[in-house]
This record gives structure tokens, C-alpha cells and sequence, in this order.
């Protein structure tokens, strides 16, 4: 399966800057996001380990979200569309893209090394990535379930109506199962 061109552009814009650290287990359930984990378990950023995640279609999930700073985000969102794996590609979306209400993108890139997300609310945006050193990062693979956990502190949000920018902090935690 390939998205359209225009799909996967925005994909790779997203992706720039991302890396991360892989487990290999996780003690999640589909649909369910993990208990927060310690802040002492997370990877610091700045990693380039790829995340392998075999070919897959997400249908369960759900986000946790926290954004203090620039903007205020402190809610939870369902996935969204069907998210896939498709030859090094991960895209697994929670609420819509582009909507008033919350949403959140993973995503993943084997080749590149990179992971990330970003959280949208109405005109805000944020990405967090593995490699950015504001961010500390952990997700975990298994054959039916991808769990991750991101802590970032001054990160950039962005408000598109107006074109301020701003520094926030987030706390965010993910499960797909597929």
C-alpha cells in the first residue's frame, strides 16, 4: 500500500529530527495507555536507534496528552483513521488532523532512524522528536502493539492563525494495537 505523494512530503516534514530508544516489551494493552512511566526511564534525546515495526494496521488505541506553556492541552483522544506500517513507514493518527480538537500523529521511519509525534489543538502546533535534545523518549514494539512514551521540556509551539511562536512542555503516552 502507498499514500499519495503530497501524504508522504508531509510525513518526511514531520519526521525531520527524530531518533529513538526500542524495547522490545510492554506491559499495555491494546486501546489502553500505560500508567505514566518515570521520567528515569525514559531515553534522553538525541538517540538514532531505528524502531523496527513489521507491516500492520492499527484498529485500537488511544493518546494521553499534556502541553503547559505557549498553549494548553490536557486531554485524551481515540484513534483516529486507521494507521499503518508499511515497509519502513509508521503512521498511527489519534482524533483528526487539522481539527479543533485534540489530535496527535506518531510516526516512524526505520531507514531514517527517526521518530515523532505532533500534537495539534485548533491553530496549535507542536512535534517532538527522539532526537531533539529537549525530549526524552521510549517505544515499545511487540507483534501486536506499539506503545510509546515522550517528555519534552521547551519545545516549540506554534499558533497558525496568528504566526507566534512559543516554548511549551509536554508529557504524552500512546498505545495502537493491531
Amino acid at each position: 500500500m502507498r499514500y499519495p505523494s503530497a501524504f508522504a512530503t508531509l510525513a518526511a516534514v514531520v519526521l525531520a529530527g527524530c531518533g529513538s530508544d526500542s524495547g522490545g516489551s510492554t506491559d499495555s494493552t491494546a486501546g489502553e495507555v500505560a500508567d505514566a512511566m518515570p521520567p528515569a526511564e525514559l531515553a534522553a534525546g538525541g538517540s538514532a536507534e531505528a524502531v523496527v515495526i513489521s507491516p500492520r494496521t492499527y484498529t485500537s488505541g488511544s493518546a494521553k496528552v499534556k502541553v503547559t506553556g505557549f498553549f494548553e492541552v490536557d486531554g485524551a483522544q481515540q484513534l483516529g483513521q486507521s494507521g499503518l506500517t508499511d515497509d519502513d513507514q509508521t503512521w498511527i493518527p489519534y482524533g483528526t488532523s487539522g481539527a479543533q480538537e485534540l489530535n496527535l500523529l506518531f510516526t516512524n521511519s526505520t531507514a531514517m532512524a527517526e521518530h515523532g509525534v505532533t500534537i495539534g489543538l485548533g491553530p496549535y502546533t507542536v512535534t517532538a522528536t527522539s532526537t531533539s535534545g529537549e525530549c526524552r523518549t521510549k517505544v515499545d514494539v511487540t507483534p501486536t502493539l506499539v506503545t510509546g512514551r515522550y517528555s519534552c521540556t521547551g519545545s516549540t509551539g506554534y499558533n497558525n492563525q496568528t504566526g507566534q511562536m512559543g516554548e511549551v512542555d509536554i508529557e504524552v503516552e500512546f498505545s495502537a494495537g493491531s
